[in-house]
């Protein structure tokens, strides 16, 4: 940990550059921080947040973040004004509705959980879009701008997850949980999830309230012999 000020009140937890895998193919990247009101965090959750913000680089540079004055989560993007450049809100109130059409599903955990083959194959029958680039906040992202969708990443014996609880998950399942979607790790929502260290990585499910519902409830059932 970096202490800049020591009589500091407030500690951030961030991923620099979350899609550092894809980089090298000119896919947009993303950062996201979260904000807490103490300086240990082992221990907490989630709800213990303050704020929280999943910023984008790509054709637009963007920034989707939780006004606690308007208690909404908002879109800003960076814009030339002039000879300056300035943060214009452009979305003032993203919404995450129950249903999707898209999903953004890691599959590598399918070669050992058949449930979670079924739930692929489920969605592709039903006409969803595959919108999944391997950037995970980008992929995320996306939820809130086309107000639904579903991201899935298993933690899996063969393919554990990648996905950090304390760098990435937590940040962006407040922001989704804010704008009105749902997350879990299969069990809890994901903000319900204790820290137990900074390298600790679980299970991911996010957006769409009705999909969030439909996977976990499919992944729990038991495999047809």
């Amino acid at each position: 940990m970096n202490e800049l000020n020591p009589d500091g009140q407030y500690t951030v937890t961030f991923d620099p550059i979350d899609g550092s895998g894809v980089i090298d193919s000119n896919f947009a990247v993303a950062s996201v921080f979260a904000v807490w009101g103490q300086k240990e965090i082992e221990g907490l959750t989630g709800r213990d947040l303050v704020g929280a913000a999943l910023a984008v680089y790509g054709s637009r540079t963007t920034i989707v973040l939780y006004n606690a004055q308007s208690k909404k989560v908002e879109e800003l993007t960076l814009l030339r004004m002039g000879k300056n450049e300035r943060w214009i809100v452009t979305t003032p109130d993203l919404k995450i509705q129950p249903d999707a059409k898209l999903f953004a599903p890691a599959l590598k955990s399918s070669y050992d959980n058949p449930n979670y083959l079924k739930i692929f194959e489920h969605y592709c029958l039903k006409g969803y879009s595959i919108r999944y680039s391997g950037a995970f906040a980008c992929d995320c992202y996306q939820i809130f701008i086309k107000g639904h969708g579903i991201y899935s990443m298993l933690d899996s014996v063969a393919h554990p997850s990648r996905l950090h609880l304390l760098y990435e998950i937590i940040p962006v399942a407040f922001l989704i949980e804010k704008a009105g979607g749902k997350t879990t790790d299969g069990e809890r929502s994901a903000l319900d999830v204790e820290i137990k260290g900074y390298q600790q990585r679980i299970s991911f499910i996010a957006g769409s309230t009705n999909e969030v519902d439909f996977i976990v409830r499919t992944l729990n059932e038991k495999p047809t012999q």
